[in-house]
C-alpha cells in the first residue's frame, strides 16, 4: 500500500514538472518584451539640419596665465576657462581708454608679466565689438579695434575701481577699462589665489613686446581615437544652392562636381571636404566686409553648421578670409588636408569660397596618456631652426595632429604634439628634433 502511494506521488510530481516545463517553454517562445526604440541619432547624429551656435561658443579663450611674485602658472583646462568666463561674463566694463604710450615706456612684455596680472589668451586678435558677445562692455568708440588678450589686474582690488586691460600683442596696443573693485577682489579670491595648483610656466623672452610661456615640466596629454561619420553631399547641396533642384552632378577622374550653372561645389577624391565657389561675388575689387568674423559665423550657422566643436582661430582683413578650427578638449587640431578647418573667403559682402570638412568625430575610444616635452626642450628645438629670428615667433601651444588609419579610413587618431606659429605659418616640433614647417591653417 505504501509502495502504491509512493508511486502515485512520484507520478504526480513528474506530471507537474512536465506541465511546468511546457508552460515555461511556451512562455519563452511567445514572450515579446517592450523594448524602447533606440534612436539612431543617439549613436551617430546624421547632419540633417543646421547646428547653430551663439558667438560666445565660437570665440573662446585658449589658455589663462597667472603672474604671481615673479612666477607664472598657466592652464588650457576647458573646465577652468569656462569657470573664468562665466565669472567675468557678469562684469560691467566701462571707461575704455588708450594707455599704449604709458605702457611702451615699460615694454609690453614686462607690463603683461607684472605680478598681479591674469592674462586670458585668444587664438587671434578680434574686434572689441565681438567681446561684447561674452562681456558687458559699455563702449561705442573702440568697437573696431582688435585685441587678443584680456588682462585682469588683481592689484586694483583695494582701489576705488578695479582695472582690466584689452591688449593687442601684434599691434602693441593696450587699452585700460574699469570695473567694480569688488569684482576684482572676488576674482582674486576664487581664481588668482589658487592658481599655483596649475603647472608652472617659464618665460622665454622674444622681444620687448613678446614672450612665450611654456611648462617647466613635461605635459601629459591624452591621445584620442575616434570613429568618424561622413556628411552626405546632398546636405551641402541643399544648404549651399538657392535651388537644389537645378543642381547637376558629374563624376570626374579627380572627384565630383555639382553646379547650378553659376555656383560650383567640388569634392576631390579621398579628400573628405567640400569646396564651394561662388563666382558671382568675385569682382576683382576688394572691399571690406563689415564685421567679417560675425558674418562668417552667421554664414556657417545657416549653411551646414558646426558639425563638431569648431572655434574661431584666425582671420585676415586684407584677404577677407576666416578660419574656424576643430578643437577637442580645448586643444586645436591640425592636419594638412582640410579635415579640421572651416574656411571662408569674402568679397563685396558675398561669400566667394567656402571649405567645409565632410567628416565629423563620433564614437570615441578610451584615451591613452602621452608625455610631451617640457618647455625648455621645445624652445631648444624651435630656436635651432636655421636663421631663427625670435621676433617672428609669436605662439607655441599644445596641439593635436589628426592621423587617418591606413586600414580603416573611418578611424582617426588625435596625436598630441607641440605646435608653433613662426612668420605666420604653423609648424610642429618633431620629437626627433626636426622642425616640420607648415602653413597658415595647418601642418605639413
Amino acid at each position: 500500500m505504501n509502495g502504491m502511494k509512493y508511486e502515485s506521488i512520484k507520478t504526480t510530481i513528474l506530471i507537474i514538472l512536465v506541465l511546468s516545463s511546457i508552460v515555461l517553454t511556451w512562455t519563452l517562445w511567445t514572450y515579446q518584451p517592450e523594448y524602447k526604440a533606440i534612436e539612431g541619432d543617439n549613436l551617430v547624429q546624421e547632419v540633417t539640419e543646421n547646428v547653430k551656435k551663439e558667438t560666445s561658443l565660437i570665440i573662446k579663450p585658449s589658455k589663462i596665465l597667472y603672474h604671481i611674485d615673479g612666477q607664472h602658472f598657466g592652464t588650457f583646462s576647458e573646465t577652468e576657462l569656462n569657470r573664468v568666463m562665466k565669472e567675468i561674463g557678469t562684469w560691467e566694463i566701462q571707461d575704455v581708454q588708450n594707455i599704449t604710450h604709458a605702457v611702451q615706456e615699460v615694454g609690453l612684455a614686462d607690463f603683461l608679466s607684472q605680478s598681479g596680472h591674469a592674462e586670458i589668451f585668444f587664438p587671434d586678435p578680434f574686434p572689441l565689438q565681438l567681446y561684447k558677445s561674452f562681456l558687458k562692455i559699455n563702449d561705442k568708440e573702440h568697437s573696431l579695434i582688435s585685441f587678443d588678450r584680456f588682462v585682469i589686474d588683481v592689484n586694483s582690488e583695494n582701489r576705488e575701481e578695479g582695472i582690466v586691460y584689452f591688449v593687442s600683442t601684434g599691434d602693441n596696443l593696450v587699452y585700460e577699462a574699469r570695473i567694480n573693485s569688488r569684482l576684482t577682489r572676488d576674482f582674486k579670491r576664487s581664481f588668482y589665489n589658487t592658481a599655483k595648483r596649475y603647472p608652472e610656466q617659464i618665460e622665454y623672452s622674444l622681444s620687448e613686446t613678446n614672450s612665450v610661456y611654456l611648462p617647466k615640466d613635461e605635459t601629459v596629454v591624452n591621445r584620442l581615437d575616434y570613429f568618424t561619420d561622413t556628411i552626405d553631399i546632398k546636405t551641402f547641396i541643399d544648404r549651399l544652392f538657392t535651388d537644389p533642384d537645378l543642381v547637376k552632378g558629374d563624376r570626374l577622374s579627380t572627384g565630383e562636381v555639382h553646379t547650378d550653372g553659376t555656383r560650383l561645389l567640388r569634392v576631390f577624391n579621398n579628400q573628405k571636404y567640400i569646396e564651394f565657389i561662388n563666382p558671382t561675388g568675385m569682382s576683382g575689387n576688394q572691399s571690406d566686409t563689415t564685421d567679417l568674423i560675425q558674418t562668417s559665423i552667421d554664414f556657417v550657422n545657416e549653411h551646414v553648421g558646426w558639425t563638431d566643436d569648431y572655434r574661431f582661430f584666425s582671420w585676415n582683413k586684407e584677404s577677407q578670409t576666416t578660419v574656424f578650427k576643430l578643437y577637442v578638449k580645448n586643444i586645436p587640431v591640425f592636419d594638412h588636408r582640410g579635415l579640421v578647418d572651416i574656411t571662408q573667403q569674402w568679397e563685396n559682402n558675398e561669400i566667394v569660397k567656402y571649405d567645409h570638412p565632410m567628416v565629423s568625430l563620433q564614437i570615441g575610444l578610451p584615451p591613452s596618456p602621452e608625455n610631451l616635452l617640457k618647455g625648455e626642450l621645445v624652445m631648444e628645438k624651435i630656436t635651432s631652426k636655421r636663421d631663427f629670428n625670435p621676433e617672428l615667433l609669436d605662439s607655441v601651444t599644445v596641439a593635436y595632429e589628426l592621423k587617418e588609419n591606413e586600414d580603416n579610413s573611418q578611424f582617426v587618431s588625435l596625436q598630441p604634439i607641440w605646435s608653433y606659429r613662426y612668420n605666420g605659418q604653423w609648424g610642429k616640433v618633431d620629437v626627433k628634433g626636426e622642425d616640420i614647417g607648415g602653413r597658415e591653417d595647418g601642418l605639413e
